[in-house]
């Protein structure tokens, strides 16, 4: 039975990319282990699950991990030592690679795995949000890889070759320029608008998902689709947030510097 969260969507602050969120992940976690069905905290748990799996290849590279993953770093690490919370296919990934080189080298390997064991799994939202983040990645890589002058089909070797949009791609390895589908087109101007700014190109790519994800859900007031658009906008919020703090300190240590 689906339940509907008449007082909880609307108790949940507005969001912006150009502003500080009034509410932090960790708080809005907490807030909705408290109301919400344990089927509908399970649908949190698999929209996280992504940051948990990214988290894994921080863990082998000896960096900061993302806080707003399902685990703690304490909790990962221990999560792949008795093999144990985290999904199957995770380990079988792992067990492939004896060496931290080669696990860090064929990480793209599990980022497919996950998407295509996922996906099939869900519905609504879920199903929605976790296709278009596989696929703007996809069509990201297929125009990086005709800038950079690299083979699109290596970097595609993880994927299945007979799928729609993996098959578009690799139709197209030898043409001059790629054309995604037309319900990419925007990514494409977006891209093709953006200077080589790193920053301004973060910006304009997180401004264009908090679109896609607003719009996955914008028919489903008082519900658990609504509240899932919430947290992976806010993630991003957050996101953007830290990088613009990175950014300004770099701006000040630059001036002092000189």
């Amino acid at each position: 039975m689906k339940k509907n969260y008449y007082f909880l969507v609307p108790s949940l602050p507005p969001l912006s990319l150009r502003d500080k969120p009034e509410m932090t992940f960790a708080e809005l976690s907490s807030r909705l282990q408290i109301n919400l069905t344990k089927e509908d905290l399970q649908k949190t748990r698999v929209l996280r699950l992504f940051l948990d799996i990214s988290n894994i290849r921080l863990l082998l590279m000896e960096e900061a991990i993302d806080p707003r993953g399902n685990l703690s770093e304490k909790e990962l690490d221990e999560a792949l030592l008795i093999h144990d919370i985290l999904p199957e296919y995770v380990f079988d990934f792992l067990g492939q690679f004896e060496k931290v080189p080669d696990r860090i080298k064929n990480f793209p390997g599990l980022l497919a795995r996950f998407f295509n064991e996922e996906i099939p799994k869900q519905e609504g939202f879920l199903k929605k949000y976790l296709t278009f983040e596989r696929e703007w990645r996809l069509v990201l890589l297929a125009f990086r890889a005709k800038q950079l002058g690299r083979d699109v089909a290596k970097e595609l070797q993880f994927e299945d070759p007979h799928d729609p949009l993996v098959a578009s791609i690799l139709a197209q390895k030898d043409a001059a320029h790629y054309e995604p589908p037309h319900e990419y087109a925007e990514l494409k101007e977006l891209i093709a608008s953006c200077s080589a700014d790193p920053w301004l190109e973060n910006r304009a790519f997180a401004e264009y998902r908090f679109k896609k994800i607003e719009q996955m859900a914008e028919n489903q007031l008082f519900s658990i689709d609504q509240i899932l658009s919430y947290m992976a906008k806010l993630m991003l919020v957050e996101q953007m947030n830290e990088l613009d703090e990175e950014r300004g300190k770099l701006v000040l240590d630059t001036f002092k510097a000189g």
